[in-house]
C-alpha cells in the first residue's frame, strides 16, 4: 500500500488532506514542520509527498530543494495557497512534480495523488523481453524468477535497459554508477558487465548486452 507523506500547518487542511489520503486506500502520515517531516523521510522515504509552501521554520520551497539535492525521483506535490503563476513556476523550476493551489476539491486532489502515484509505478518498472526490473522494489528477474545482483550490476543494468536501443557510453556509466567523471582502468565496469552476461545466459535471457566497440554498451 502506498505511504504519502504531507506537511501541512493548517490543522483544518490538514484533517481534509488526511481524510482524503484514507478514503483512496492509501496511508497517509502528516507534519507541521519541516524538520519534522525530514527526519522521518531520511528514515523511510514515501511514495509521495505533499507539500504546503508558507510553513512554520522551513518553507515548504527550501524543503523541496533539500530533497531535490539527492532524490530526484520521489514525486512531489505543492500545494498552496499561493496562487500566482510566478509562485507555481519557481516550485515546479526547482523540481517539484505537480502545483495546486487552495481552496480545492477532494475529488481533484484524489485524481492527482493517484496519478501521481501511477506514473511514479510507470517510471520505476522495466521490462524487456523476459527480463523484468522494479527500481523502488530492487527486484531483477528473468522469466519470472528473481536473480540476485549486486548494487552495481543493478544500477548498470538499469542505465542500459533505461536507454535501450541506444549507446550508453563508459563515461555515463561511471558518472551515473560510480558518480565520477574520471574512468581510469575500467576493468572493474567489464568485470560487472561480464557477470551480468553470464547471469543472462544462465537464465536464458531473450535480451543480451552489446559491446559497441571503443563507446561503451548497449542493450536490445
Amino acid at each position: 500500500m502506498a505511504i504519502i507523506y504531507y506537511v501541512e500547518d493548517d490543522q483544518s487542511i490538514g484533517y481534509i488532506i488526511d481524510k482524503t489520503i484514507q478514503h483512496a486506500g492509501l496511508i497517509g502520515l502528516g507534519f507541521q514542520k519541516g524538520e519534522d517531516f525530514l527526519e522521518k523521510y531520511n528514515q523511510q522515504k514515501p511514495d509521495l509527498i505533499l507539500l504546503d509552501v508558507m510553513l512554520p521554520g522551513m518553507s515548504g520551497l527550501e524543503i523541496l530543494k533539500e530533497i531535490r539535492r539527492y532524490d530526484k525521483e520521489t514525486p512531489i506535490m505543492m500545494v498552496s495557497a499561493l496562487q500566482s503563476e510566478m509562485d507555481k513556476v519557481i516550485a515546479l523550476d526547482m523540481g517539484a512534480d505537480d502545483y495546486m493551489t487552495k481552496p480545492f476539491g477532494v475529488l481533484e486532489l484524489t485524481s492527482r495523488i493517484q496519478s501521481k502515484l501511477r506514473k511514479n509505478i510507470q517510471q520505476n518498472v522495466y521490462q524487456l523481453g523476459n527480463v523484468f526490473l522494479d527500481d523502488k522494489k530492487h527486484i531483477f528477474m528473468i522469466n519470472n524468477q528473481e536473480i540476485y545482483l549486486t548494487n552495481k550490476e543493478f544500477s548498470i543494468l538499469k542505465l542500459l535497459i533505461k536507454n535501450k536501443g541506444s549507446v550508453v557510453t563508459k563515461e555515463a556509466i561511471f558518472k551515473d554508477v560510480w558518480e565520477t567523471d574520471f574512468i581510469g582502468e575500467t576493468r572493474t565496469l567489464d568485470m560487472h558487465i561480464k557477470s551480468l552476461r553470464q547471469k543472462f545466459k544462465v537464465e536464458q535471457a531473450t535480451t543480451e548486452i552489446k559491446t559497441i566497440r571503443g563507446i561503451g554498451y548497449s542493450i536490445e
